[in-house]
C-alpha cells in the first residue's frame, strides 16, 4: 500500500486521504460545500476509505433531496 496522499472526486465533491500510521489506518477530508468532514478508518486501506467516503457523499445528497422547499407546498 502506498503512503502517499491520494485525491479523488465523487458526484462533484472532492476528497483526499493518506496513510495515518499503524495497522493500515487512513485519514482524510471530504470537502462538502458547507462543511469539510474529516473521516478516519482504523483498517482496510485506500479502497475501504474511498468506499466509506462515497457512502457519506451519497448520504449528503439524500439529505439534500429530502429537505422540503418552501415553494413545494404552494
Amino acid at each position: 500500500m502506498s503512503s502517499e496522499q491520494q485525491f479523488g472526486e465523487y458526484r462533484g465533491i472532492k476528497f483526499e486521504h493518506g496513510y495515518n500510521g499503524g495497522a493500515d489506518s487512513r485519514s482524510g477530508v471530504i470537502y462538502f460545500p458547507d462543511d469539510p468532514h474529516r473521516h478516519i478508518i482504523a483498517s482496510g486501506g485506500s479502497a475501504r476509505w474511498e468506499e466509506e467516503a462515497k457512502g457519506l457523499i451519497d448520504h449528503y445528497f439524500r439529505e439534500i433531496d429530502v429537505e422540503s422547499d418552501d415553494d413545494s407546498e404552494a
